[in-house]
């Protein structure tokens, strides 16, 4: 039996981590903190639980194919509900709630804009063909040989799948009205990227988004961490905690062992690494091993990092969703100052969770509030106190205006998480938040190779390697690293 160790616990790692013990490997998963789930994680403070990093759970049916694949049953594991609205938006003069009828959103774009009904369905209907053509035939697919991507099955879908258009154009070609096309375009940024270098192929989110819905598991989005695990546990999968590995002992183009920093080895026949791509290039691996050096990685679009602030509130507050997102600001001006000049935005646009408002569960009593919010900021931005103070003061205050309630007196739980957390949490290469921009030369082929090029028997996973960034591809690119390696010990 083959011994495969996996270096990191996110979502990506666990996932291959099932697949790989199903098929008869001797798995361990080493991970550098308290818990599994990397990003996917929780803490609790005061009786509030907060999930620490994702809190969309889109395209349902990635998750419950991969219990399918160990014929379990997501409800074996964890509970979903769909949520109505699906999210709300704030802008200057208008809120709006994103409603999860399909028919109750096509009269809301009719309402905001004569004949935008049928032009969503339109809308829909191609991004409904770029989902369908993309899941079958290109997300599944390791980028470690191009002629993957060249058989005729697949040139035949090229060019109907929009890579070479952006997402903004494609949306424009549309819709006049700014805020339909703002919330067509807010998806981009869990993309990591903008609406102006996300290829137009990525409206398949926008169907995922609008027919497969926004849903939550109850409990809170570490369920899915633990239903992972769980499942791994049963297929007998081996975990090690708090244990930080440090580099490797190489020979002949071979790991022989990881070394860890508490000066442990760990032998095995073959490495995934779920850790942060770059970190592993530019720190565990030696020079004369490392494919991508930090030139390679200074001129990648790199996902925005994210300043967090997790509240708990005494008492409940009004007019907000579970999903918020405040696009009560210039656009424009936040889109350019994170990904054009890489700094903190002068007015950002923001997000707001208050799971609190779904499931009583994450709060000490039903009297409280929990909320979550996040505004993305340039990856490798300078993080402070000052900064951070500076910024929720202005955020809060913005929140306060438009739900019309005081907040600041209610706060009786405060824990901020910014890019130096990211860092030395995660080992994030600048801090980032989301892995690669999944601008046009940054996928499927044009990713960090999912098979390390000069060790051969090292593999990656994760944000920075094919598909991208989210929590649903995540659970493919586990599916994806394990099917490269059992491939190749079948030939």
């Amino acid at each position: 039996m083959k011994k495969i160790t996996i270096i990191g616990s996110g979502l990506s790692g666990i996932a291959a981590s099932c697949y790989l013990a199903n098929n008869n490997y001797d798995v361990t998963v080493i991970e550098k903190n308290e818990a599994p789930g990397g990003r996917l994680s929780f803490f609790e403070d005061n009786g509030f639980i907060f999930d620490m990093g994702p809190s969309w759970y889109w395209m349902p049916e990635v998750f419950e194919n991969f219990f399918k694949d160990f014929g379990r049953e997501i409800d074996d594991y964890y509970k979903l509900k769909r949520l109505d609205p699906s999210y709300k938006f704030f802008f200057p003069d208008s809120e709006i709630n994103i409603p999860a009828n399909l028919d109750s959103l096509y009269s809301l774009f009719e309402k905001k804009e004569p004949g935008a009904a049928s032009q969503l369905e339109k809308f829909i209907y191609e991004a409904k063909s770029k989902y369908d053509i993309s899941m079958k035939h290109f997300i599944y697919l390791s980028n470690n040989k191009y002629n993957s991507y060249l058989s005729p099955k697949i040139l035949k879908y090229l060019f109907s799948l929009d890579l070479f258009k952006s997402l903004r154009k494609h949306i424009d070609s549309f819709f006049k009205n700014k805020q339909l096309k703002e919330i067509l375009e807010f998806p981009s940024m869990f993309l990591g990227g903008s609406p102006n270098n996300t290829p137009a192929l990525y409206s398949l989110m926008n169907y995922g988004d609008i027919v497969g819905g926004t849903w939550y598991p109850i409990g809170g989005m570490y369920e899915v961490t633990k239903g992972f695990y769980k499942l791994s546990k049963e297929l007998g999968v081996n975990y090690i905690l708090n244990e930080e590995i440090s580099g490797f002992n190489i020979d002949n183009g071979k790991i022989i062992s990881a070394k860890s920093k508490n000066n442990k080895s760990y032998f095995s026949d073959l490495y995934i690494c779920c850790a942060e791509y770059p970190f592993v290039q530019m720190q565990l691996l030696d020079k004369k091993y490392r494919t991508y050096k930090s030139k390679y990685w200074s001129k990648k679009n790199i996902a925005p990092s994210a300043l967090i602030f997790y509240l708990g509130l005494s008492k409940k507050i009004n007019n907000l969703e579970h999903h918020n997102l405040f696009f009560d600001e210039n656009f424009e001006e936040h889109l350019n100052d994170i990904f054009e000049k890489n700094l903190w935005p002068e007015n950002p646009l923001f997000y707001v969770c208050c799971p609190s408002k779904t499931d009583a569960s994450v709060v000490p009593d039903q009297t409280k509030e929990n909320l979550f919010i996040l505004v993305p900021i340039g990856a490798g931005s300078i993080d402070s106190n000052e900064i951070r103070e500076k910024t929720f003061n202005k955020i809060i205050q913005r929140i306060e205006e438009k739900t019309k309630q005081e907040i600041s007196n209610k706060i009786i739980s405060k824990t901020s998480f910014c890019v130096n957390d990211f860092k030395t949490r995660y080992n994030a290469y600048k801090g980032n938040a989301y892995g690669l921009a999944n601008t046009l030369f940054q996928t499927a082929i044009f990713k960090p190779k999912i098979k390390d090029k000069k060790i051969n028997n090292l593999y990656y996973s994760g944000h920075f390697t094919v598909p991208g960034p989210g929590l649903p591809p995540a659970v493919i690119s586990g599916n994806i690293v394990a099917n490269e390696i059992i491939n190749e010990d079948r030939t």
